[in-house]
Order: structure tokens, then C-alpha cells, then sequence
């Protein structure tokens, strides 16, 4: 998939020593591969995860780690090492890879709503703040109570900037990131148990 829309312009640049590491190490062909090694299937998951839902801590941070070193616009694929498992818990593997990024991706859109309501709440604090600075400025020049409302609607009006482009432009990187991970391609490496 290519995701160098709108927004490769902000993309996370990667420096020169990154990207010969990348080549050297996790490019075949046109493709980016993460390993991981896995000395038993249920290694996979969260330790005390019983239904195999979620994702171990480890294996996410270590498939994050190398994904956030590739472009976003080369595809990736995730290839499991690990002994050889049936057809079935292999669908399981690939779903709960594929549920841990759209779950990801869910709690971003759902903190980006928050964001943006947050976001509204303090224009309109700012504003209504800024209307009230002006009618006092009106009777009371320069007083005490009215440079304070200045100062809060300023910081209102500046923490809605602040969360409207520098956290919407990092939380827009992240959803990248998550969408490039979420259509990985899983493939399995089996290895021998000797």
C-alpha cells in the first residue's frame, strides 16, 4: 500500500545510518521483513491471555521498533519463526496480529474525537474569555482582573493550536504507522525442533 498522501510532507524523516540498516537488514526485494522468533506459538501473546487476544508487550514493541524505521510507503511483512503450528492456529495468529493494530488504530480515532472536542471546548473558552476581557478593558483599563482573563484566554486559544497541529500531526504518523502494520503481510517460517 502506498500511504505518501497528504501527509508525506510531515513524515518522520530517517537518516542516511537507519535506512542502510534497513536495506542491509530487513529488505527483500521491494519489501520490508520483520522477523520475529518464536520458541513456541503461545509466545505470541500476552502472558496470562487465555482467549489469545492481545499482542505481548514484547512483540509489539519489537515489531514497532523496526516499523518505525521503514517508509511508509513500502509494504511490510511480518514473518513468524517459530515450530510448526496447523492452518488453524496459524488464521489465529494472523487475526490477533490484525486485531492488536485495528485496536490500535481504534483507540487513536478515539483519542483524536476526544482531542478535537477538547479542542472546541477551549475555542469557545477562549473567545467567550476574550469578549469578556474586552467589555472590562472597556470600564476598568488595565486592571488585574482583566489582564488574568487575558492570560487565560490566550493559553485557551494556544492549547487548542497546540492540539489541532503539532499532537493531530503526531497522532496522524501514528495511524500511518498502524495502517502500514495492519495490512502486513504475515508469513510463517517453520523450524525444526531438534
Amino acid at each position: 500500500m502506498n500511504y505518501k498522501n497528504k501527509y508525506l510532507k510531515s513524515k518522520k524523516k530517517i537518516d542516511s545510518v537507519e535506512v542502510n540498516y534497513i536495506k542491509k537488514n530487513y529488505m527483500k526485494g521491494e519489501k520490508a521483513v520483520i522477523p520475529i522468533q518464536l520458541e513456541n506459538a503461545k509466545d505470541l501473546y500476552m502472558k496470562h491471555d487465555y482467549k489469545k487476544i492481545r499482542l505481548s508487550e514484547a512483540v509489539c514493541n519489537y515489531i514497532e521498533k523496526i516499523a518505525n524505521m521503514i517508509d511508509l510507503d513500502i509494504d511490510i511483512i511480518i514473518e513468524i519463526h517459530c515450530p510448526e503450528i496447523e492452518g488453524n492456529e496459524q488464521q489465529e495468529m494472523i487475526k490477533a496480529i490484525q486485531n492488536n493494530y485495528r485496536l490500535e488504530l481504534e483507540d487513536l480515532y478515539n483519542n483524536q474525537k476526544d482531542a478535537n472536542r477538547k479542542s472546541l471546548i477551549l475555542l469557545l473558552v477562549g473567545v467567550l474569555l476574550l469578549a469578556i476581557n474586552l467589555l472590562i478593558d472597556q470600564f476598568f483599563r488595565n486592571s488585574v482582573l482583566s489582564n488574568f482573563i487575558c492570560v487565560v484566554w490566550w493559553v485557551a486559544i494556544w492549547d487548542m493550536i497546540e492540539l489541532q497541529t503539532i499532537d493531530k500531526s503526531e497522532s496522524n504518523m501514528q495511524q500511518l504507522k498502524y495502517k502500514q502494520l495492519y495490512d502486513a503481510e504475515i508469513m510463517f517460517a517453520f523450524t525444526n525442533n531438534d
